[in-house]
């Protein structure tokens, strides 16, 4: 649409300015632009939660199109939990009403003295009070602010109790139930007083070339639709991974206590189907529709209902906390998107805590009485509770789980499971799955899936050994336990990051060992702006959207010891089930490392080299960070 609006909510200006061609020549959309005001705003002595942080919202290149699941929306920031750069992304339909308003990009600077909520409508923008607001959970300020502006078709993207009481791991919930979980933006929201971002825009988007437009995307609709993994996506949701990591032996339980428990299957995809869900949604141009609503029924949480659950929620309340019932656990999901926490660093915290119960590391003079047993369910809704609002053994836990350990002391961090940079991720158990392992140890916001987990290497029917062999020069990259992984990995964290500047959803693309690939996402970017951009320009957008990136960690002082998995996983075995004895293997998974810095023009030492930063055009980026490299490196 051509237009960044800037919003100083330190003094309540409101400016507009053009989209300039460096910007959406040189880093596409969405992500990528977002991150590159974020480096060009944010320096390292920047505290995550004072005025000088920035915070953007983004949309994508094809957001606003028929472009398949073109309807993300990424949130930058530098980030309260990992002090590094920070992001998130969610779908629903939010994106696509703020690119109808006109604007690709929103930028917050500054600290509003009063709580407020920002309201555009089309081209009338403005700063609302928000008083009324504070303290609401989702769902209410929501409601008040449909009732307030009266209009029903308002999309809302609003923080909870817990962005306002700074939890480090606080989330932006869009349209209640899409959640922008990671790194802790809403914290960022809140430390800023502005509780909520309202848009409604009925501007349209248009694209450079519509016929071809409309047969590319047409052409990828039918190519999802057909993909093996469609199907029981599109029917269970995310749900429908459990049962099969569980079997596979990449489920990790028990806070990765083990990989082995029966009970395992009592969260099976099937069962919940059956007992629970109620109807499938989908995110705007989505054919998946893999969001499935639910209800409780009977029992102790009846008439708790919403509009998604997800494996991750799944797999670090249920899984992570020995905890099988599932209604129980759709109500720690809910409480998770009323209060705006991330539930996967919300589940590695609950189950970190019972782990340090057990072991007598922590007793209940230190949980405010609460038994942090296994599979108690209702002291994990109790903590929940707590965290969001910071009251006692919550306040300890709302840093992080991280963070929360170091402050424990008592040897409390070696049972973290594992975690990169400051950031936990959920039970997949990357132990086995060695691209998957590399991808979250070099992941530019922590550890994390959706940076670039190989799905090609974790899903039989998504490739051929003699495709592979051509692709990436060798058919083990799509066996799980191989270490040649390094061209997989570069070329699907490049794929994750051009998904995440159009704003397309990654589960479409072969992340998931879906259809799109990057040429076809090349083809959607030339086809919408007219600007022709083959797979190899494309994908040298995203090395240097990636280094710039790396770059913000490095200026920051990370090095390649920042660059790896911390926790059990680092250093322990798997206990039971298929993968039982497998581990990440020092010596291979730092040559594996060394290969991947090559691929990306990376020095030993994890820096971008000079001329890696000089083909990029990032001349600029390079004098930041010269000083930081190893004098016999280059």
């Amino acid at each position: 649409m051509g237009t960044v609006l800037h919003i100083d909510l330190s003094s309540g200006k409101i400016e507009r300015e053009p989209l300039s061609d460096r910007l959406r020549l040189n880093y596409i959309g969405g992500r990528g632009i977002n991150s590159r005001i974020l480096y060009d705003s944010v320096g390292p002595d920047t505290e995550p939660l004072s005025p000088e942080n920035i915070l953007i919202f983004g949309t994508g290149t094809v957001v606003g199109t028929i472009a398949p699941s073109a309807g993300r929306t990424t949130v930058t920031a530098k980030s309260p939990l990992t002090g590094i750069l920070g992001d998130a992304n969610a779908g629903g339909h939010f994106s696509v009403e703020m690119k109808r308003t006109g604007y690709d990009h929103i930028v917050f600077t500054g600290k509003a003295e009063k709580p407020v909520y920002l309201w555009i409508d089309n081209d009338h923008v403005e700063l609302r009070p928000a008083d009324q607001l504070w303290g609401k959970n989702v769902s209410e300020t929501q409601e008040r602010i449909h009732r307030e502006l009266g209009d029903p078709m308002v999309k809302i993207a609003t923080i909870g109790p817990a962005g306002e009481n700074l939890v480090k791991y606080a989330s932006i919930i869009f349209e209640a139930s899409h959640a922008a979980g990671r790194t802790g933006m809403g914290a960022v929201m809140g430390s800023k007083n502005l509780k909520a971002v309202a848009v409604r825009g009925t501007k349209g988007v248009k694209v450079a070339h519509p016929g071809p437009f409309m047969r590319l995307s047409r052409e990828l609709y039918e190519r999802i639709i057909n993909n093996p993994v469609y199907k029981g996506m599109a029917f269970y949701g995310t749900p429908y991974f459990t049962v099969g990591m569980y079997k596979t032996g990449w489920l990790s339980l028990k806070n990765s206590q083990t990989n082995e428990w029966p009970d395992a299957l009592k969260l099976s995809h099937r069962i919940l189907k059956k007992d629970y869900f109620v109807k499938m949604l989908a995110c705007t141009a989505c054919p998946r529709h893999c969001n499935q609503a639910w209800i409780v029924k009977d029992g102790p949480y009846a008439g708790s209902r919403g509009a998604k659950v997800e494996y991750g929620a799944i797999a670090g309340f249920g899984h992570g906390c020995l905890i099988t019932d599932f209604a129980a656990i759709a109500k720690m999901n809910l409480l998770s998107d009323e209060y705006g926490l991330d539930v996967i660093e919300m589940g590695f915290a609950l189950s970190t805590s019972m782990e340090w119960y057990e072991k007598g590391l922590i007793t209940k003079d230190d949980s405010d009485g609460i038994d942090l047993s296994w599979g108690n369910a209702e002291a994990a809704i109790e903590v929940i509770h707590k965290v969001a609002r910071r009251e006692g053994f919550g306040n300890l836990l709302a840093e992080g789980p991280v963070r929360a350990a170091k402050q424990l002391g008592r040897g409390a961090e070696k049972h973290i499971p594992m975690y990169s940079k400051g950031m936990t991720y959920g039970m997949d158990d990357v132990r086995a799955i060695k691209g998957y392992a590399l991808s979250a140890a070099t992941s530019t916001r922590g550890a994390d899936h959706l940076r670039g987990m190989p799905g090609l290497e974790m899903i039989p029917t998504a490739s051929t050994p003699e495709i592979l062999e051509q692709r990436f020069g060798t058919a083990e990259a799509g066996i799980a336990s191989s270490y040649k992984k390094a061209p997989l990995v570069v070329y699907t964290q490049n794929l994750c990051t051009l998904a995440d500047c159009l704003e397309v959803c990654k589960y479409n693309t072969e992340f998931q060992g879906e259809a799109m690939n990057i040429n076809d996402l090349a083809g959607l970017f030339s086809l919408a702006t007219g600007v022709e951009m083959d797979e190899k320009a494309i994908s040298t957008a995203a090395d240097r959207i990636y280094a710039v990136e790396k770059a913000f960690l490095v200026r920051a002082g990370l090095t390649r010891e920042d660059d790896a998995l911390k926790g059990k996983w680092g250093s322990e075995p798997i206990v039971g089930g298929p993968c039982d004895g497998e581990r990440i293997h020092p010596d291979k998974f730092s040559k594996l490392l060394d290969e991947y810095y090559k691929l990306r023009g990376w020095d030993a030492n994890g820096i971008p080299t000079a001329s890696t930063l000089s083909a990029l055009g990032l001349e600029d980026i390079n004098k930041d960070i010269e000083g930081k490299r190893t004098p016999q490196v280059t």
